[in-house]
């Protein structure tokens, strides 16, 4: 990485919560460095997979035993201090008791990579039940990544696109921002691929899943552009991987957004699906299509194509805004597909409610022509949308007739800016 930068996310709200708190999701999402940041006086407890509890008490690491953590935990809580506890679902029910049994003194703040654990606290099956206030700890928001890269990207365009990559934390490390997103990717994709395997390796492993080759087919799948159930359960069918058909397939979708992998999607006026499932990490869903694509696992050293890559990044970028401008407008984000292969309308926003639209946009990575433009508007408004409007990460699209809203790179960097100072006004309260 370049340069040293910060990224100020919303989720630095935790701190304004009373009480014990139990942080949660998936494993590199910048939990631990996030608190560890803003509870700076807090002592901090690790749990490792090895069995043993990593202390740090005013920048001194030592490693303890856990019968040894828990009674420092239990003691530091009784006077009132504030503990981190991390990964504490690596800990045996005995000494999870024997923390819980200090309820309420001091401020407990607990932190979890496993989402099967979170919800089993939460629906009642541990001793920490009813003890916590939740806080679920995401992908960075794109909003957040946009503005984090003011200082370091040299141009709106590079912010936007960098700015999807970097929404998975893992990947900042081996980020480099004086190239151009798309050179970036081209250039390390080897290396973003045997740390996305390992990254997914991980989870599950807190998961408390193997990485069968089943779901191993489902990521690839849906990497690779497969989002609709019954053609996944087709293909792996036809491969002798399940038995079960499509409400195989189901469930195992399912398991996948629960663990943070996956995401679905409301399609709007789509015939036959209702919801569109693709990666949730923008890096993860551009690495698992280009190998699935280009066949990198082989490691043949074949030369990246530029023209993939940026339409695989139109397509997060489509997706990451949609994200966004839902939640400055105040609606539910969507996405059509229309029929007898007509394309897509890339972003539809609903209503609150989720059922009039709103707003239809069309996206472009690159500039739009007055054609393009008017030609984009007319299909939005032919679906019964009120309002069309057009997005392009290179300049301001042009002004057509029966658009409601054109957005290029810096009107995108000032609804960043303005979600972020109202994020800021709701954290903090007068």
């Amino acid at each position: 990485m370049d340069k040293e930068f910060l990224i100020e996310r919303r989720e630095k709200s935790v701190r304004n919560l009373r009480g014990w708190i139990l942080v949660y999701g998936r494993i590199k999402t910048g939990k631990t460095f996030l608190l560890r940041r803003i509870f700076k006086d807090a002592y901090y407890f690790a749990a490792t997979k090895a069995g043993y509890i990593i202390f740090e008490e005013k920048g001194e690491v030592t490693c303890i035993n856990v019968k040894e953590a828990v009674s420092r935990i239990g003691s530091l809580l009784r006077r009132g201090e504030t503990v981190i506890m991390d990964e504490f679902q690596r800990l045996s029910n005995k000494f999870l008791n024997e923390i819980a049994a200090n309820h309420p003194s001091g401020k407990l703040i607990a932190s979890t990579s496993s989402l099967r654990m979170a919800k089993k606290i939460f629906s009642g099956k541990n001793p920490f039940s009813g003890l916590f206030t939740p806080f679920k700890m995401d992908l960075i928001r794109y909003s957040d990544a946009i503005l984090s890269l003011s200082n370091v990207c040299s141009s709106p365009r590079n912010m936007l696109l960098h700015g999807l990559i970097i929404r998975d934390p893992w990947i900042i490390p081996i980020m480099s921002f004086k190239r151009d997103a798309v050179s970036e990717i081209c250039n390390k994709v080897h290396y973003f691929l045997a740390s996305a395997s390992g990254l997914i390796g991980e989870v599950f492993e807190e998961e408390e899943r193997s990485l069968t080759r089943v779901y191993d087919a489902v990521l690839r799948l849906v990497g690779g552009g497969f989002w609709k159930p019954a053609a996944i359960a087709e293909i792996l069918l036809s491969n002798n991987l399940i038995s079960g058909g499509l409400p195989t397939v189901t469930g195992l979708l399912e398991r996948l957004v629960n663990m943070g992998l996956l995401e679905k999607i409301p399609l709007w006026k789509t015939k036959g699906s209702r919801c569109y499932f693709k990666h949730k990490s923008p890096p993860l869903s551009i690495i698992y299509s280009l190998d699935l694509k280009l066949n990198l696992t082989e490691g043949d050293g074949k030369k990246i194509d530029r023209k993939i890559v940026s339409n695989l990044l139109e397509k997060e970028f489509q997706f990451a805004l949609g994200e966004m401008l839902s939640k400055y407008f105040g609606g539910v984000r969507s996405y059509a597909i229309l029929p007898n292969s007509g394309g897509d309308i890339d972003i539809v926003i609903l209503d609150a409610q989720g059922k009039k639209p709103i707003i239809g946009y069309e996206v472009k990575l690159e500039e739009f022509n007055v054609r393009e433009a008017e030609r984009a508007i007319e299909t939005i408004h032919s679906y019964g949308i009120p309002k069309a409007g057009l997005i392009s990460a290179s300049a301001k699209p042009p002004s057509v007739k029966e658009s409601f809203m054109e957005l290029g790179p810096e009107e995108l960097i000032n609804i960043a800016r303005q979600i972020s100072l109202k994020s800021l006004t709701l954290s903090n309260p007068a």
